[in-house]
């Protein structure tokens, strides 16, 4: 990819991985076939009181934008540990870190999400380790 190209909002699609309780629309992803790390870049919505599965991103790290909506995410053993976030956040959440979104309040939760894609981008779990 040469220059700069531009993903207007029609052009998101969300034949991206999926969990349940999240829509994932992708605007950036990795290209097939290209070598080395890439980019997955878009934008996550979780419906008001929804709460996501518990998931992973294998060996990608990720960072998190809070656009709108309140959220509690949880993660580490049990998924004990956790932090409510609201607009202007911003989160790092380290490869292979399971956790789980909760949309707080009345309104969606709207995130824009940036992984660095060397390997897989999505793996659903039934929870978090009890350790």
């Amino acid at each position: 990819m040469a220059g700069v190209r531009i993903i207007r909002a029609t052009e998101r699609t969300v034949t991206t991985a999926q969990t349940t309780n999240m829509r994932r629309e992708a605007a950036i992803e990795p290209e097939e076939g290209t070598p080395g790390p890439q980019l997955w870049m878009g934008l996550v919505t979780t419906p008001p009181g929804g709460v996501s599965g518990w998931h992973h991103h294998g060996d990608c790290v990720s960072g998190i934008f809070v656009v709108s909506g309140r959220a509690r995410f949880s993660w580490g053993p049990g998924g004990h540990e956790g932090a409510e976030v609201g607009p202007g956040d911003f989160l790092a959440v380290a490869a292979g870190a399971i956790h789980q979104e909760e949309a707080l309040g009345d309104e969606p939760l709207v995130l824009v999400v940036a992984r660095g894609a060397a390997g897989t981008l999505v793996v659903n779990t039934a929870g978090p380790a009890a350790e």
